[in-house]
């Protein structure tokens, strides 16, 4: 029973760093001690179905519990203080680099020039995909009436890459769909899941909760499930390489964040200013302890 509780707990850490831009729900799985554990289950379900099974779904209804909850307050403190809650996140990021770059160089002294050539490629990579990339223009208050086939397919596509980030190690799924344009809806949108159950009669909140999630969510079933297989080769194999590429990933991640004019909506004040550069302080010094104790 311990470890079914244990399970949803870390499913719902999981589901939480879900929506935070920045934070990587697979540096946290390392950390807390399960990733390979769930690599392990997603890849092999088949080895040993009843328990593995049992493993996920749990672990799912410990993200879905993570997710819905904390979308509410990521929502509300974007709305109201984006500024701040974005320079926290922004320190997270920068947490992480010591780690990523440590993996990236393994035992050597530093890092090696390959790996130096893969970090540059990602950065330069990720920079131009968030300055080129453009998105649809949906607005979280009224996603039915502007939701198409063409939509319909970009949230599947955003579904399979935000599956895929969910088990790399240091890529953070809410970032990409910021950089995606998609990040507002996506948050909104499972917010309002805690409002339909209050309400479960309202079918036009169930409709529009679904229109949205469901294309998403089956591409990041797949997203998810052919990523878990390709990691557990590439980590395996390709261990610095895979993390070179996810320190320069890292790295551009903090550059493009804030190019995303979802960070200055709520304005750009001096205490907002004082505040956010405490915040981005606080999340650094986290995430670095945090990754020490991944090492």
């Amino acid at each position: 029973m311990l470890k079914h509780i244990r399970n949803i707990f870390n499913g719902s850490v999981y589901g939480m760093t879900l929506v935070i831009p920045g934070v990587s729900a697979t540096i946290l799985a390392i950390i807390l001690g399960f990733y390979d554990e769930l690599i392990y289950n997603i890849n092999h379900v088949k080895d040993d179905p009843r328990k593995n099974v049992r493993y996920l779904l749990l672990f799912v209804i410990g993200v879905a519990i993570g997710a819905v909850v904390f979308s509410s307050i990521i929502t509300y403190l974007i709305t109201n203080f984006s500024l701040p809650t974005m320079l926290f996140f922004a320190g997270l990021l920068a947490g992480i680099i010591p780690l990523t770059y440590t993996y990236a160089k393994g035992a050597a002294k530093r890092i090696a020039p390959r790996e130096i050539i893969l970090a540059i490629a990602a950065m330069v990579a990720l920079y131009f995909l968030s300055v080129g990339f453009t998105t649809p223009d949906i607005s979280p208050n009224n996603a039915t009436g502007q939701i198409n086939f063409s939509i319909l397919i970009f949230l599947f596509i955003a579904g399979i890459v935000n599956g895929a980030t969910l088990v790399i190690p240091g890529l953070s799924g809410a970032f990409i769909l910021l950089i995606m344009g998609l990040y507002p809806l996506i948050v909104s949108t499972v917010s309002l899941i805690g409002t339909y159950l209050r309400d479960p009669r309202n079918l036009d909140l169930l409709f529009e909760i679904a229109i949205v999630l469901i294309p998403f969510g089956v591409g990041a079933l797949i997203g998810v499930i052919f990523m878990a297989k390709l990691m557990e080769k590439l980590l395996r194999d390709y261990h610095k390489p895979v993390y070179a590429v996810i320190f320069g990933l890292v790295i551009a991640s903090i550059v493009t964040l804030f190019q995303n004019p979802i960070v200055y909506q709520s304005g750009t004040s001096l205490p907002f200013i004082i505040i956010g550069a405490i915040l981005c302080i606080v999340g650094f010094i986290i995430a670095f302890f945090l990754g020490k104790r991944a090492k």
